[in-house]
């Protein structure tokens, strides 16, 4: 059985700490910019340096997240910091951004990149196609089954999935919910998290099964790693980059455990001490997700979007400023807890705990015990008490972070008078690194230097991060201090961890950008009537062009497939024969480079840029493409039509929904084709389009509602308005 890489998140350098001491093979952070974590700790430069070092000394390796689309006044420094991040000795990248792929894998071809699940391949096709392009590993669509998994292996890729945490209900670089809702852009690392939020029917109500429609459970799927290691995966990915240290080193731990139990033919259960402690660091319940077909009920958490913990306890009385309640499990002196109540849940921390009329440190199973309780929501008789902190928990995780990560070394001593003492050391990486005193050893006059004198001197590692599996040599009847053995071994080890924290020490210097691109035979089209619908719509307006969009997230079955004259919606659609198309926008575009690269792919006449710029950064683009490549790209933009904010896998109710209003009263059209659902902005987009070569009008009403729309848009290009 392959035993898959165990892929960690780290948003600080403790959580990073916590990875390592749980027994991460390798760990994904993010630098201050440019990550879709916006709002995780991330690390700045001189972090970042310490994290490599740490990680590498310590066999570990180091991927950075450059997972957010980019605007041309971010691309250049985006440059800047991939430079950076190869020369600090970084392992890979994780890019969503077309443009910034095409210069890291033709400026430092020896620097791996993996497409970020932000980047959105989700099938067979588009594997196939980043490939091609030179990527080095494809982070799977959190929506892909099993089966496409496998397939997925078999094309040679390296494949990644992930294994534990939060998932999003929508199609990853697909959302525009908060983008539209909040002006916080998830393909930027800003998310809102709206499907967080409450939502109800078209009259206002609560639907039956809960306000949270578009909240699923986290995603666990240790008791089926069997069949991903089967299956031949890459690498195992633990999601939180926003969680605590504690969290990230019992996730790492508990998978470690299991990884290793499975390849050596051995079986695994999560005990149940080890289940509560799961559920006590962070959960919304648990399911296999998509992976492994699980039903809408199963994945879907619609009572509470947020932290659950597990149950102590039931409310019995309350009292002003107290609580009493019945205890079903431990509860100790700090305990972080939660009195679940519907018109909002009751957070409170267990500072005083009063048992029979005395306080207690703390109280079991069985107890009735009065709690401090202040707030304006008063708790009722009946009503749970959740703990979502253990403070015992954490700090006996804390203990198990501070004592690290040792790799095995073998160190070989030499003693003999006249000469300095010399020691040598190497590890199982092939490393050896030599040291020898300035002291010269004298013969001895008396009692010389034992062996087990001089082993026990060398035993003593101290900071560094070594195990001794070995120690031999060889003296003479000499005697030295014991301070020149600490010096050379401290000395031996210092040049060891130099020589460990370097992984690629063949890295030389960028090569220049070189992408030579032929001007397209653009559209003469100025007006893109997008085509939502089933309707055959044909225009009667000059200059007007009708076409359909590619299906974003259905996988292309028919290898021999031709896309012809349509907007081209994502990667996959570049491995079919491509014929007088656009670039569309759900591929992200939004910078010079990007742009570019989508330009050069055969058969595309345009580019439809993101509809998450505004006038002033699509104007920057054009600039910077014009004076690089010397003609002015053929660009349109969407100036009308509801876009669709989410693409979800399957559905999300197990009721037909055809609209959902959110608390500010926005009433969301909802579609279901079958195999995937789509949630419709609730008020069409509009913006004007002083810059692009072309406009886009999404249609997805009658034709005879639109006339309007396209003949201002077409006006406006005439500078009649």
């Amino acid at each position: 059985m392959k035993k898959p890489e165990l892929l960690a998140p780290a948003g600080s350098m403790d959580a990073l700490k916590a990875a390592v001491a749980g027994g991460a093979d390798a760990i994904y952070l993010g630098l201050t910019n440019f990550s879709a974590r916006a709002f995780a700790g991330n690390f700045n430069r001189e972090e970042l340096l310490e994290a490599v070092r740490y990680a590498h000394i310590r066999d570990v390796k180091i991927y950075v997240t450059m997972n957010t689309m980019l605007y041309e006044s971010e691309i250049e420094n985006a440059i800047k910091d991939v430079d950076f991040l190869y020369h600090a000795d970084v392992d890979a990248l994780l890019i969503q951004d077309y443009g910034l792929f095409h210069y890291v894998r033709t400026c430092y071809p020896d620097f791996d990149v993996h497409c970020s699940t932000q980047m959105h391949i989700h099938n067979l096709s588009g594997i196939r196609y980043m490939q091609s392009q030179g990527a080095a590993r494809v982070v799977l669509a959190r929506e892909s089954p099993i089966e496409l998994i496998r397939e997925a292996v078999e094309t040679g890729m390296e494949i990644e999935v992930f294994a534990y945490g939060a998932i999003c209900i929508s199609y990853s670089g697909q959302c525009l919910m908060s983008a539209s809702l909040k002006n916080r852009s998830a393909n930027r690392g800003m998310c809102a998290q709206c499907c967080r939020l409450k939502y109800y029917d078209e009259e206002g109500n609560a639907f039956r099964q809960g306000e949270y429609l578009l909240s699923p459970k986290d995603l666990n799927i240790i008791d089926r790693l069997p069949e991903l290691m089967n299956a031949g995966v890459s690498s195992l990915k633990i999601e939180g980059r926003m969680k605590r240290p504690e969290y990230v080193y019992l996730a790492v731990k508990t998978f470690r455990e299991a990884i290793d139990a499975f390849a050596q033919g051995k079986t695994y259960r999560v005990s149940e001490k080890r289940q509560k402690e799961l559920l006590l660091m962070f959960n919304r319940g648990f399911s296999h997700g998509h992976m492994f077909h699980d039903s809408v009920k199963q994945r879907m958490s619609w009572y509470r979007p947020n932290h659950m913990g597990i149950s102590i306890g039931t409310v019995t009385r309350c009292a002003k400023g107290r609580v009493e309640v019945k205890l079903s499990d431990t509860l100790n002196q700090n305990d972080g807890l939660r009195i679940l109540n519907d018109a909002g849940d009751i957070g409170l921390t267990a500072v005083k705990i009063e048992k029979n009329g005395r306080l207690v440190n703390s109280a079991s199973a069985g107890d009735s015990v009065w709690l401090e309780c202040h707030g304006e929501t008063r708790p009722k008789p009946g009503q749970k008490l959740q703990k979502t902190s253990d403070k015992k928990l954490i700090d006996e995780v804390d203990r198990l972070i501070e004592s690290g990560r040792h790799v095995p070394v073998s160190l070989h001593y030499s003693a003999y008078a006249d000469q300095p003492f010399k020691l040598s050391v190497k590890d199982q990486r092939g490393n050896q690194v030599q040291s020898e005193s300035e002291f010269i050893i004298q013969p001895a006059k008396n009692a010389p230097l034992s062996q087990e004198k001089i082993i026990n001197a060398l035993s003593k590692t101290g900071e560094y991060p070594f195990d001794l599996c070995n120690i031999d040599g060889e003296a003479g009847k000499v005697f030295m201090p014991v301070s020149v053995m600490n010096e050379t071994r401290r000395n031996v080890f210092d040049l060891l961890c130099e020589q460990r924290a370097i992984m690629h020490p063949q890295r030389t210097e960028a090569k220049p950008y070189t992408f030579s691109l032929q001007q397209p035979q653009a559209w003469d089209s100025r007006i893109i009537l997008l085509n939502m619908t089933d309707s055959d719509y044909i225009s009667d307006q000059p200059e007007t062009e009708v076409i359909r969009q590619s299906d974003p997230v259905q996988p292309l079955q028919n290898e021999k497939t031709i896309l012809k004259h349509m907007s081209v919606s994502q990667a996959g659609d570049f491995d079919m024969e491509v014929d007088d198309c656009i670039a569309g926008m759900n591929l992200n575009a939004a910078n010079s480079y990007a742009a570019a690269w989508l330009l050069s792919r055969p058969g595309i006449k345009g580019v439809i840029v993101s509809s998450e710029m505004n006038n002033s950064q699509i104007h920057d683009l054009i600039i910077a493409f014009e004076k690089r490549y010397g003609f002015v790209p053929p660009l349109y933009r969407l100036v009308y039509g509801r876009r669709v904010l989410m693409y979800i896998k399957d559905r999300f109710l197990n009721d037909n929904v055809s609209k959902i209003r959110d608390f500010h009263g926005n009433l969301f059209k909802v579609t279901y084709n079958g195999i995937r659902t789509e949630i419709h902005e609730h008020a069409p987009y509009v913006s004007d389009n002083p810059y692009c070569r072309g406009s886009v009008i999404i249609m997805d009403d009658t034709p005879e509602k639109y006339k309007e729309i396209i003949e201002e848009a077409y006006e406006e290009f005439h500078a009649r308005i």
